[in-house]
């Protein structure tokens, strides 16, 4: 039996995709941002791109384990760290205008800048400190994994694999892997066999000695 709620939408998506005449694909793939000044050997966090695949938008949402493995250090971090409570009467930071003078004696405000009480400043630096220990000792298990929704305007790829994308060639492949997988000409796991990140994989990458 089908799914009403995936064809309503591979229906919309379909319509979508034909009423748009703005985007620019680039030899299939649309690129989302610029690579000109990219350093060519540093690591990948995350990227974005968008292709066709039977006349319906396929748009991939890509992370590298190791952006995951950032993000649980830095939840991890928030977990451990009391947040401060804040009310009216005790705001843990505030704002203090800027002004700029106009005429002889009037003056407006210009920009804010933050200022922090002293407990906020103690709560950021004790979460600073559990984010370096964190980089160092914690100790996470991450896997290849691939999630696909049917929505109104597209078909919506959440992807986490091990790949590097520092350019359009890299993200071409990117595109291309999630193609044939889309086609069901590979998976997941034959592109990363038994492939895992883990504490191991973090220090290679040269991350727990990073700065927050």
């Amino acid at each position: 039996m089908k799914n009403r709620k995936f064809e309503r939408n591979r229906r919309l998506a379909k319509q979508y995709q034909r009423n748009r005449h703005d985007c620019q694909f680039e030899q299939g793939i649309l690129i989302y941002h610029d690579y000109s000044e990219r350093d060519q050997n540093e690591l990948s966090w995350w990227d974005d791109v968008s292709f066709i695949l039977g006349s319906v938008r396929v748009m991939v949402d890509w992370q590298h384990p190791r952006y995951v493995y950032h993000n649980l250090i830095d939840e991890a971090a928030h977990n451990a760290v009391p947040r401060l409570q804040q009310d009216k009467e005790n705001k843990s930071w505030f704002s203090k205008p800027k002004y700029k003078k106009v005429g002889r004696s009037r003056k407006k405000v210009h920009y804010h800048t933050l200022q922090f009480s002293e407990d906020s400043k103690k709560w950021f630096a004790a979460l600073s400190a559990e984010k370096a220990r964190l980089r160092k000792e914690a100790d996470f298990t991450l896997y290849p994994s691939m999630k696909v929704e049917m929505l109104p305007w597209c078909r919506y790829v959440t992807l986490v694999a091990p790949i590097e994308v520092r350019n359009a060639e890299e993200l071409h492949k990117l595109a291309d892997m999630v193609r044939r997988i889309l086609k069901r000409e590979t998976t997941l796991e034959a592109e990363f066999p038994d492939y895992t990140y883990g504490k191991a994989q973090w220090i290679a990458d040269g991350l727990a000695d990073q700065p927050d």
